[in-house]
Parts: structure tokens; C-alpha cells; sequence
């Protein structure tokens, strides 16, 4: 067994190097899923269907991996964590290489449905082996660098994605994910240690856990600020076309800006949450930044801020979940971690369903600018529930 009672009062380099292997499994789950973005033009032609259809890959892989969090979770309470990490790996090393296979519409998406079920159970088993594998002090660090692997699929997965489909068909963008996550695999099954499961749970400890205030106060301030980070993030690229008018060409430098400063932003929270008490008022200042910054480019002109802002807004951003799954643990730190994650989970994923829905219906109904400003409205709302809940809880 392998837990931080084993581990130095120092952790040793080979626990960093675990932990960045699940900081690459990470990248490569996190990719999977947002690949089709930078490729939906090419899938939808060759498979001859409309890119809204294909844009389903991503919107329903979203909502079930999101929805079946809690049920996958619960069904392998009892299973070794490196074990149930390899399994995930391999369903996505067979998943993205029927995706590169698929000759039809419909094997495409009943090879992402395959990842998407499983891809829940990731997120919410990826903290706590994490957390497992250094000693007490470095549980927050070795948390953000786990979730660094989100940001750097952002940053380099995705647009290496786009880049291999543009220059070697949508197809083998797949098969080199394919490769990815069998050698991550492999690097699982040769780095990381055995580590049983520390307690198996139920649906009824998932309803036990609902019913404190404080956790269901944190999954409100995730749903409205990753609502309202989503909104505008969804349909950040008319933006800066239609209202702004960067030229296509330019648009993935801009997002470049974003996702290099997310890197920074996810890293620097883990010392900066390690600073701190309570961690809320970490929170409520991210909160402020983000939606000030939204504000600020929904009526930013030149070029220079507008890379700025969004430089800003990544980093905010990406700080921000690795903010919320702490406090969503400290909420409930005597209850199974594993399920309090999946129930993280399960909000975090559909608010980014939800906020790209918003964003749809406000783009269409008051053009680009009008995601920006809706998602300026529910960071907002977030701020004022922080304060709502830090006063509920000190009382």
C-alpha cells in the first residue's frame, strides 16, 4: 500500500515523477475531449454530416461524462487506484483509435460515448492519487500539477490536434491520441505504485454529503462562475472575429496568450492556496479578476489589451478549479473524498454544457458581445455567493 504515511516528510523525485505521469494522463484524456473542436470542418465532410452534428461529440461527451461520474465512481470504490487509471487509459488508447477508424457517423460517436462514460471517473479519482503520492505539505502542489495537464491540453494538445488534421487528415490526429494514451499507459503500469482503494462508498454517502451546507454552497459558486467562464470562453473566437475583427489567422495566437497564462495561473494557485486559511478569499479575488476582465474585453478596442486581457483571464481562470476542488474537499474532510469529487464532477461538467448552451442562445439572439456580458452577470452572482457562504459558515 502506498499512502503519504509511506512517503518522506520530503517527497522523493520519483513521487513528482508520478505525479506528473497522471499530470500527462490528464493531458491526454483532456485532449481527447476537445480535439473535435479544432477539427469539426474536416470530420463533418468526410463523414458527411453537419458540424453542429459533430459538435455533439463534444457537448453530449461533456454531459455524460459529467452524469455518470457518481455511478462509475461508486461501481469501483474497491478498485486499486493504478489499476483503475490503467483501465481508463486503455478505453480511451481503444476509443480514439475507432474514432480514427470510423467510417460512419454514428461509429464516431459511439466511439467518443465509450470515452466519454469513462472520462468522469478520471476527474474524480485524479486528486486524491495525486494527494497520495507526496507527503501532507505538498497535497495542494501536487493537486495544481495534476490539473496543469487541463491547461497544457489547451494550450498544446488542441492545437497540435488541429495542426496534424490539417496536414495529415482529422484521422490521424486520433491515432497519434491513440499512441498517447497507450504510452502513458505503459508509463502508469512502470511508475506508479499500487494504491488500494482507501474506503469504498454509496449512493448513500453521496446523499449524506449533499446535505451539508457548506459543500452545496461551494457546487453553487462552481456552477456560476464555470457557467459564466464558459459562456464567453465558448464563443470567444466570433468574438474576436465579428466584433473585433482579428482575422482568423491571428485568432489562435490570441488563444495561445489565454492558455500559456492558464499554465501559470493553474500552477501558481497550488502556492498560493497553500498560503492560505480558508482559501476564500482566494476565490472571491479570482471571481473579482475573471469578471472584471470579461467586462474589460467585452469593451477593449486594440490589439495589445486584448491579448492582455485574455493573458489575464486565462490565468484567473485556471486557477480557479484547483481553488474549488480544495474547497470542495475541505468541505466535507471527513467524508470519502472519491465521492465528493464525482459530485464535483458532475457540476463542473454540466455548467460547462449549460454555459455553452447560454452562449448560444445569447450569441444568436444579440450577436458576440452578448456571451461576454452573460458571463460577466454569473461571475458576479459567484462573488456575491463566496460572500453569502463565508457568512454562513462563520455564523
Amino acid at each position: 500500500m502506498f499512502d503519504s504515511e509511506q512517503v518522506a516528510a520530503r517527497t522523493s523525485r520519483r513521487s513528482w515523477v508520478s505525479v506528473a505521469t497522471v499530470a500527462l494522463a490528464v493531458f491526454a484524456v483532456t485532449t481527447t475531449e476537445m480535439t473535435p473542436m479544432g477539427l469539426l470542418p474536416a470530420i463533418a465532410r468526410d463523414l458527411d454530416v453537419s458540424e453542429g452534428r459533430v459538435g455533439l461529440s463534444v457537448t453530449l461527451y461533456g454531459l455524460l461524462a459529467g452524469l455518470f461520474a457518481p455511478i462509475v465512481t461508486v461501481a469501483t470504490g474497491r478498485v486499486d487506484r493504478r489499476t483503475l487509471l490503467s483501465v481508463i487509459l486503455a478505453v480511451f488508447t481503444v476509443g480514439n483509435a475507432l474514432s480514427a477508424a470510423a467510417r460512419s457517423y454514428l461509429t464516431f460517436m459511439v466511439s467518443r460515448f465509450a470515452s466519454g462514460l469513462i472520462h468522469g471517473l478520471m476527474w474524480a479519482i485524479v486528486a486524491g492519487v495525486a494527494i497520495r503520492l507526496v507527503c501532507d505539505r505538498d497535497a495542494v502542489r501536487a493537486t495544481a500539477a495534476a490539473f496543469a495537464g487541463i491547461s497544457s491540453a489547451l494550450v498544446l494538445g488542441v492545437p497540435l490536434g488541429a495542426f496534424i488534421g490539417s496536414t495529415l487528415g482529422w484521422r490521424s490526429a486520433f491515432a497519434v491520441l491513440s499512441l498517447l494514451c497507450a504510452a502513458t499507459f505503459v508509463l502508469v503500469r512502470i511508475v506508479l505504485p499500487t494504491m488500494p482503494s482507501e474506503r469504498s462508498f454509496t449512493f448513500t454517502d453521496i446523499r449524506s454529503l449533499l446535505g451539508s451546507r457548506a459543500l452545496r454552497g461551494v457546487l453553487f459558486i462552481s456552477a456560476t462562475v464555470v457557467i459564466g467562464n464558459y459562456t464567453a470562453y465558448a464563443y470567444v473566437a466570433p468574438f474576436l472575429r465579428q466584433e473585433r475583427g482579428i482575422s482568423a489567422r491571428l485568432i489562435g495566437s490570441y488563444l495561445l496568450c489565454y492558455g500559456l497564462a492558464g499554465i501559470i495561473g493553474n500552477l501558481t494557485s497550488g502556492a498560493l492556496l497553500s498560503r492560505s486559511r480558508t482559501g476564500r478569499l482566494l476565490l472571491a479575488g479570482l471571481t473579482v479578476v475573471l469578471a472584471a476582465t470579461l467586462l474589460l474585453i467585452a469593451l477593449a478596442h486594440t490589439w495589445v489589451l486584448l491579448a492582455a486581457l485574455l493573458a489575464l483571464w486565462g490565468s484567473s481562470y485556471s486557477a480557479l478549479p484547483v481553488v474549488l476542488q480544495t474547497l470542495v474537499l475541505r468541505a466535507t474532510k471527513d467524508g470519502p473524498g472519491e465521492a465528493t469529487t464525482s459530485i464535483y464532477v458532475l457540476v463542473f461538467n454540466c455548467s460547462i454544457a449549460a454555459g455553452a448552451l447560454v452562449g448560444g442562445v445569447a450569441i444568436d439572439a444579440g450577436g458576440p458581445n452578448l456571451p461576454m456580458l452573460i458571463g460577466v452577470l454569473f461571475c458576479t452572482l459567484g462573488v456575491a455567493a463566496i460572500g453569502v457562504v463565508g457568512r454562513t459558515s462563520t455564523a
